[in-house]
């Protein structure tokens, strides 16, 4: 959260084993901020973050694994993460995936999204297609490999370019 509303003490502890180029590319957030609200329970996603040229549906998910799959007994992770999807179509966003893996030295957060054939528009468009999409496994459930997501750094120097 912290992160998008650009407060420099968290900044500071991200990017301390990042290059120079990659910090300054964080740092841009304290520039460009988001208001970010936290969302978990009511919403069903973790974050809302806005600003006039972005609005962001974040669920986020830590793991010391390289690998989240949605899948468990109950089905909830994959139900929810359906739900969240259908519910932010509804009004032209997409659900943003945040993976942090723990214990990871350099630039430990990756982004993905869900795919869809929704035809998203303008800044939103872009946005969208730059974000990788989840897996599906053999049995339909979604997985997100980190390895396979979009960094941090990456991800703000597009939002405030």
């Amino acid at each position: 959260m912290n992160i998008l509303i650009g407060t420099k003490n968290t900044l500071d502890r991200i990017t301390k084993n990042l290059d120079p180029v990659s910090k300054d590319v964080v740092y841009t957030m304290m520039d460009k901020p988001f208001y970010v609200a936290r969302a978990a329970g009511s919403f069903g996603a973790d974050l809302v973050a806005l600003r006039d040229d972005y609005s962001l549906v974040i669920e986020v998910k830590s793991s010391s694994r390289s690998q989240l799959t949605f899948s468990e007994a109950s089905g909830t992770k994959q139900d929810q993460a359906l739900k969240l999807h259908n519910r932010c179509i509804l009004s032209g966003l997409f659900i943003t995936y945040a993976y942090r893996l723990k214990n990871y030295k350099g630039d430990f957060w990756r982004f993905f999204s869900i795919e869809s054939d929704y035809q998203y528009r303008g800044k939103m468009r872009g946005l969208y297609e730059l974000l990788p999409k989840q897996e599906i496994t053999r049995t339909g459930n979604y997985i997100l490999r980190w390895e396979g997501g979009l960094p941090l750094t990456t991800l703000v120097n597009y939002l405030n370019s």
